[in-house]
């Protein structure tokens, strides 16, 4: 009995050139020679635009979106992830000051998690976010 293989969804989001898989436009070999190692992280803004515009248009727009941070705290994610939703949801103190630094208004900016630190808490209520409690 063989079995069927599990495949991927296709990504045809990133095109493959001679071999080579495209990400914004440049070569994984031409953005490995850019940044000069390997591994690296290589992202496309107008994927992340694009996925957000979709999600929007199937939502009510009284629905509001929170970026969760602790999905990618990457600070060039969730800058440009900030200017797409209506908050951020941090679970740490990293992710907090991460959030903090994207310029989102602290009033946006949600602290969730149990487990919270006396040190986490007071720097959570002096930069005027939202803390979320749980039992």
């Amino acid at each position: 009995m063989g079995k069927t293989r599990p495949t991927h969804w296709p990504m045809s989001q990133f095109p493959v050139v001679d071999d080579c898989l495209w990400v914004g436009g440049m070569s994984l070999t031409q953005l490995a020679a850019r940044i000069g190692q390997t591994p690296f992280y290589a992202y496309e803004r107008r994927l992340l635009d694009q996925k957000m515009a979709l999600l929007r248009g199937a939502l009510p727009p009284a629905i509001e979106l929170h970026y969760a941070v602790k999905a990618n705290p990457m600070p060039a994610v969730v800058q440009h992830m900030a200017g797409l939703v209506d908050g951020l949801d941090v679970a740490s103190l990293g992710e907090l000051r991460v959030a903090l630094d994207s310029g989102t208004n602290p009033s946006r900016i949600s602290f969730a998690g149990p487990g919270k630190r006396p040190v986490e808490l007071t720097a959570a209520i002096a930069a005027g976010i939202t803390v979320n409690l749980e039992s």
